[in-house]
């Protein structure tokens, strides 16, 4: 039973330890790990059950029902409770977060492979929007240049926006000092446990964002050392803590690219920062917009009006010849416009069959309508109104 795995003492609740336990148990994914909890009601009701009810969860096998038994996760977590509490003791505390418990960021906790628990120094501003901003690490003086832009204005029109980034050279430390000069909190995920920083180069720039009103954020355990394939898994995390996501500079293949491709299957918007054609560098950004993956970035507004930022924070543009009506009569004469006043999105394919036109003859009057400002597109190809 749970209660002789984990004592209840020392301030933790039972489902608190019952999650620390789940994610000390070896080969148990976050993505399994919430399946099984949406299945038993909650952490503890999971390691409270039997081999035959877990063996009636879809996707979990003898081998896993074999690991959750023998235990182990419980004795690892009370192992990293004691650590946790030494921290706090001797001025260094660790918090604990836990998914879908208050403090969790609602953002991540959206997402089905969230992690369990969250290991944060510093503070994570959960009620901020944020933006995540990642490139690569052989960043340009265009990188700079163009960060040093967009954060001037986004201080200016929002500044309780946060800057999610990953710490590492080029483009992520770009992205943190940048937006601490301009005044902007900023969150740093790293892939390890915090009993160390990578880059070390960085130390100084991580307490210059806790300082700031920041955090340094990562699901790992203390003693948790930095491997490679744990700086892809939290890719997920930067995506995930996101409203949208920013790729300033990318080769054609890199980090970068996973973390714009776990954006977009979130379900979150996805910029990218246009680059020369023939530079590296801009090539998977160059891509991203040609592709359609990702909207190309023109500026601070329109960045802010695509996360529905905008809005709140400046007065409406006046129409011409003082009509405040929100669209004119011709507006809702077109077909297109007619259909996205019904439905709010719809896709291209969508358009075609309700309006009985051809694919191409749709998607070029969408072109038409996307450059007169009348509708915008988000991500997975969706178009919806744009609302001045």
């Amino acid at each position: 039973m749970i209660q002789e795995d984990i004592p209840l003492s020392q301030g933790w609740t039972r489902e608190e330890r019952a999650l620390l336990t789940l994610s000390c148990t070896e080969r148990l994914g976050a993505a399994t790990a919430r399946a099984l909890i949406e299945h038993f009601g909650s952490a503890a009701e999971v390691l409270e059950a039997s081999p035959r009810a877990l063996a009636e969860v879809p996707g979990v096998g003898r081998k896993l029902i074999s690991i959750l038994m023998q235990r182990d996760g419980a004795k690892i977590a009370e192992e990293e409770m004691a650590l946790l509490r030494h921290r706090r003791e001797i001025g260094d505390p660790i918090d604990t977060l836990f998914v879908d418990h208050e403090g969790y960021p609602a953002s991540l906790a959206h997402c089905n492979d969230a992690p369990l628990v969250l290991y944060v120094r510093g503070k994570i501003p959960i009620d901020a929007p944020m933006l995540a901003v990642v490139g690569t690490r052989q960043s340009t003086h265009y990188a700079a240049d163009a960060l040093d832009r967009l954060f001037t204005n986004l201080a200016q029109l929002c500044p309780e926006l946060v800057i999610v980034s990953g710490l590492a050279y080029g483009v992520d430390q770009l992205a943190h000092s940048i937006a601490l000069e301009k005044g902007l909190r900023t969150i740093a995920v790293v892939a390890h446990g915090h009993y160390t920083l990578y880059p070390s180069a960085h130390r100084e720039l991580a307490r210059e964002i806790m300082t700031h009103g920041g955090a340094v954020v990562t699901e790992y355990r203390y003693n948790t050392r930095a491997l490679p394939q744990r700086f892809v898994a939290r890719n997920r995390i930067v995506a995930g803590l996101s409203s949208g996501t920013l790729v300033v500079e990318s080769p054609k293949k890199g980090g970068a690219l996973i973390t714009a491709s776990i954006a977009f299957d979130y379900g979150r918007s996805l910029f990218a920062l246009p680059g020369r054609l023939f530079d590296k560098t801009s090539e998977g950004c160059n891509r991203l917009i040609a592709f359609q993956k990702a909207t190309l970035l023109l500026s601070a507004e329109q960045l802010l009006e695509e996360l529905n930022l905008l809005p709140d924070l400046c007065s409406p543009t006046p129409l011409p010849f003082g009509n405040q009506e929100p669209e004119s009569e011709d507006d809702t004469r077109h077909p297109i416009l007619a259909e996205l006043a019904k439905v709010d999105v719809l896709t291209l394919e969508d358009l075609s069959m309700r309006l009985g036109m051809t694919i191409p003859e749709v998607s070029a009057q969408l072109f038409d309508l996307e450059l007169d400002g009348k509708i915008r597109a988000l991500p997975g190809g969706r178009y919806v109104l744009r609302h001045n």
